[in-house]
């Protein structure tokens, strides 16, 4: 029997196309152009019933590798650096106390290929707010402080953002020497660079 040669190349078409998008939606890991990483928000708030803190604050960091596994709650990164402007803080200031922080996978949004964000957790934080007036070195960070980041991410892979997600931003008061708020919401939508450049990360499927 003979196959009409369209026909044929509709077929080979069809199953490549099909292979592409099998592997694809297979895909494992996730792979990081760079591992070097800057986030800088021009105003990051702690929000609480009390008082809203705003700083300019940047962190710097990197990934342990440039491939990450989609596995829920893995260490992937640290963040080293953290330095926050505070001669331009409205409200108060704010200080780390410890580094590193680290970064774990959270999971992605979207649907497989087409991913629009990457969730990042950040814990074992810890940092200091003074309000001047009732509020002097609040030290807020607990061991079960979780803040959960979407790292919005375009068509092309490239990450354009990150911002703390809403009921999974909050920092607990560990200690403090005079009357602070219990608790506070981060709040605010970062840049995300490589580091010592304007060059966007981007992720991608492998």
């Amino acid at each position: 029997m003979r196959i009409n040669p369209k026909l044929g190349l509709v077929a080979l078409a069809a199953a490549l196309l099909l292979a592409t998008v099998v592997s694809t939606a297979s895909a494992r890991n996730l792979s990081v152009s760079n591992q070097q990483v800057r986030v800088t928000w021009r105003s990051l708030e702690f929000a609480s019933s009390l008082v809203t803190i705003r700083c300019p604050v940047t962190l710097e960091g990197s990934f342990h590798s440039r491939t990450i596994a989609k596995n829920a709650g893995s260490l992937i990164g640290a963040v080293t650096r953290v330095a926050i402007k505070n001669e331009s803080c409205t409200n108060g200031t704010a200080r780390v106390v410890n580094l590193p922080w680290h970064i774990t996978y959270e999971g992605f949004n979207g649907v497989l290929p087409n991913i629009t964000g990457i969730n990042l957790l950040l814990n074992r934080f810890r940092f200091r707010l003074t309000v001047p007036g009732f509020c002097t070195e609040g030290e807020y960070g607990t061991a079960t402080d979780n803040i959960t980041g979407v790292a919005t991410r375009e068509a092309g892979g490239a990450i354009t953002g990150l911002e703390p997600v809403e009921g999974r931003n909050t920092a607990t008061l560990v200690a403090s020497r005079e009357f602070c708020p219990a608790t506070g919401r981060l709040r605010g939508r970062g840049e995300v660079m490589l580091l010592g450049t304007t060059t966007r990360i981007t992720v991608t499927l492998i």
